[in-house]
């Protein structure tokens, strides 16, 4: 009762931790209180740092013509500039560090470097390319948030896309949005049922209902990725030739999620041979040539798993105007 008519702004990451449970998001948002971290570059850092090479490099190809324009050399002269940058900007240069930072540094570089080589070659060989990055939705956003009143309270949900591709056909735009990620978490369609990861697929759909008026045509949801953003470690022998060991590594880098399930918009999203796919999470019957996956998804199945998300919104904004806390 004391939350009602009051306005909650909650960004994605906070929604999943009020649904993992209430009093852990009573203790971190309410009570402020926080975990004690030892010094060092740890996992946020790390992801900031792909994050920025990513889409600065990204943005610099497209820059230049895109990535069926730009050579090797130059992409990597361009993830080159984009990793010294940020050490300007962001550590103030290595000058002042010790020389175990500048070498786990340098290791986190070679693993950026790897990830950037697999996105750009991803892009090669697909029609949908990145047409917006950082997408933000919020306040003073390029979107407004999402938001669903429910039991007297405003829930405001914000937060960031870290890149939306496109591919358009017979006058529609199709749309998929990617986020990096540089844990081992993975899409989990159990989790998205029971409430929690709901972000890319909220935006998703957000970017469904704005589309025709932002980009002036009629969008249509081709799905949500998540790009393992980390180092590919490869289990294998000495003897293990380049193509081998690229296979391997295409299986560690692989990405996970939901893809609409319409031959068209895979074969635009990757061309699939005899061998399969090597960035997205299907398979290819090496006898009839069937494509296969638990990543498929119908359009009628999206329609409901978007239902469905309203459903969990407005239980979130019921369950805040009671004030429910429990340690659930």
């Amino acid at each position: 009762a004391a939350l009602y008519g009051e306005k909650v702004a909650m960004s994605a990451s906070r929604m999943d931790q009020y649904q993992s449970c209430h009093f852990a998001y009573f203790l971190r948002y309410g009570l402020g209180a926080k975990d004690r971290r030892p010094a060092g570059f740890h996992a946020p850092e790390y992801g900031t740092f792909v994050h920025f090479v990513l889409e600065t490099v990204l943005r610099e190809v497209r820059a230049q013509g895109g990535v069926a324009r730009v050579s090797q050399e130059a992409v990597q002269a361009c993830t080159a500039r984009a990793v010294e940058d940020y050490v300007a900007r962001e550590l103030g240069g290595m000058e002042h560090q010790t020389p175990r930072f500048r070498y786990l540094f340098r290791r986190l570089e070679r693993n950026v470097r790897a990830v950037v080589d697999n996105v750009v070659a991803e892009l090669q060989a697909s029609d949908f390319q990145p047409v917006l990055f950082e997408l933000g939705f919020g306040p003073g956003k390029e979107l407004p948030p999402v938001e669903i009143t429910e039991g007297g309270v405003t829930l405001r949900i914000s937060g960031f896309v870290d890149r939306v591709d496109g591919w358009v056909k017979d006058g529609r735009l199709y749309l998929r949005v990617v986020d990096y990620k540089t844990g081992r978490k993975s899409f989990d369609l159990t989790e998205i049922w029971n409430g929690l990861g709901l972000q890319m697929l909220l935006y998703l759909f957000t970017l469904e209902e704005k589309g025709a008026e932002r980009y002036g045509r009629e969008t249509v949801p081709a799905g949500v990725l998540y790009l393992p953003a980390r180092e590919a470690v490869v289990q294998g022998s000495r003897s293990m030739d380049e193509v081998q060991r690229r296979r391997e590594a295409d299986a560690e880098l692989k990405r996970r999620g939901l893809v609409l399930d319409d031959p068209e918009v895979v074969e635009a999203m990757e061309p699939l041979g005899p061998e399969g796919a090597r960035f997205l999470p299907l398979r290819v019957s090496a006898r009839t040539g069937a494509i296969s996956g638990d990543a498929l998804v119908s359009a009628e199945r999206l329609g409901r798993l978007k239902i469905h998300t309203q459903r969990i919104l407005e239980e979130i904004g019921r369950e805040l105007a009671a004030g429910s806390i429990a340690a659930d």
